[in-house]
């Protein structure tokens, strides 16, 4: 393998994050379920949750603001990858690409875990 196969694919730029999501899936926007971030970048994120969610559905997340005078972000995206953990069959890794890539995904993440 050389070292052009290992380089980065990315187009946006990927850090760690941990914070609480809540979301809704395409077949119904009124079913709330919990997860975990574990990384994020302006096209997309990375979130771990003890539902599975199907490839190519559509998902909302719903983000807390810092500011408690705002109201929570919505982000949409679609589930691009999601597979469930070797280790614990009750956990899946679901990755979701947004629909809007844009710096401002990012800033919401990131206040919504100061709290």
């Amino acid at each position: 393998m050389s070292d052009t196969d290992l380089q980065e694919k990315r187009q946006f730029v990927r850090f760690e994050i941990e914070a609480k999501i809540t979301f809704t899936l395409s077949d119904n926007d009124d079913v709330f379920y919990q997860g975990t971030s574990q990384n994020s970048c302006a096209g997309g994120i990375y979130i771990t949750t003890n539902h599975l969610a199907k490839l190519g559905e559509q998902i909302k997340l719903i983000l807390p603001s810092y500011d408690k005078k705002k109201s929570p972000s919505i982000v949409e995206g679609t589930v691009v990858r999601s597979k469930f953990d070797k280790k614990n069959a009750e956990l899946f890794h679901v990755s979701i690409e947004f629909s809007a890539p844009h710096e401002q995904q990012l800033q919401t993440l990131s206040e919504s875990v100061i709290n």
